[in-house]
Formats: structure tokens, sequence, C-alpha cells
């Protein structure tokens, strides 16, 4: 009987009522201390999630994916995710984010689309960068993304390509 490899690793994601913000994981190990309470009480699961590709993954034409965090005292109180390389290069000179490192590798879309069987996910942006309350969502749901837009969420459109 062969052994079945799993390649892919889920990002899940969380909601924050009170702060009204969202964020992702790709961490088992995160994901779980967040599910006990590490990150502070009112985190919970929204049910939405993607697959990606874990860092050590060997499939071709990955990018990694930058993850950020807004500095202590000076930026908002929220994670950014970036497959942009020239992006996530330009985002470390900025002193309202710390870069935490890479979150997972993903596809990225040619344009709008993403081949391979993948699907798209959507980033949107809380618009709230003069209150210092930064916040992106992302999402492989066109209909919650138009909900949220909706809402007043600005659609930034397609940034990863999820695994199939």
């Amino acid at each position: 009987r062969a052994c079945e490899i799993r390649h892919e690793t889920g990002v899940r994601e969380y909601f924050h009522a009170a702060f009204g913000h969202y964020f992702i994981t790709a961490s088992e190990a995160e994901a779980q201390g967040i599910d006990q309470g590490a990150a502070g009480p009112g985190w919970s699961r929204t049910g939405q999630s993607f697959l990606a590709y874990p860092l050590n993954s060997e499939v071709a034409d990955l990018s990694p994916v930058c993850r950020f965090y807004g500095t202590p005292g000076i930026g908002p109180n929220s994670h950014f995710y970036t497959a942009n390389a020239g992006e996530c290069a330009w985002l470390k000179t900025n002193p309202g984010l710390f870069y935490e490192g890479l979150a997972f590798r993903i596809a990225t879309p040619s344009g709008a689309s993403c081949g391979n069987g993948g699907a798209p996910v959507y980033r949107l942006y809380n618009g709230r960068w003069r209150e210092n309350d930064s916040n992106h969502r992302y999402t492989t749901d066109a209909a919650l993304y138009t909900a949220m837009q909706a809402q007043g969420w600005t659609g930034e459109g397609v940034v990863f390509c999820a695994a199939p």
C-alpha cells in the first residue's frame, strides 16, 4: 500500500470581534496556541481557510510569503502578508512594520487568474491607516470578497493562488 504524502498546509483564519481584525496563520502550533488563548482573549476561528505550501516545499514556481507585524508603539496592531518580493523588500524598510519572517510558500497569480487549478486568494483592506488600525483580510470566497467591499473594505484583488 502506497503512503500518501501531503504537500500542502492549511492557512486558517481568525477574527477578533472587539478589534474588528482578521488574522491568518499556516502554523499548526500557532493556531493551537491561539485556540488556547495565547494571543489573548477574543480570537476565534472563522471557518475560512485556504491551502498553501510549507516553507520547505519542493513544488516548483512557488513564492515565499513574507509576514509583517506593526512595530509596537509605531505601527498597527495587525499582521500583513505579501508574496511580492519587491513589496517585501520595501516593507522591510518601513519603521512601522516589523518583519517576522517567512510564513509559507504559495503560487502567485498571473494578472487576476490562477493556473494549475489554484483558487484565487483575494486581499481586502479596512482603510484605517489614519487611525493606526490597519487590517487586511485574505479570502478565497468571491462572494465574501464582494460583501466585505459593500461594508467599506477596499478590494485589493488577487494576491495569492491557493493550492488546489
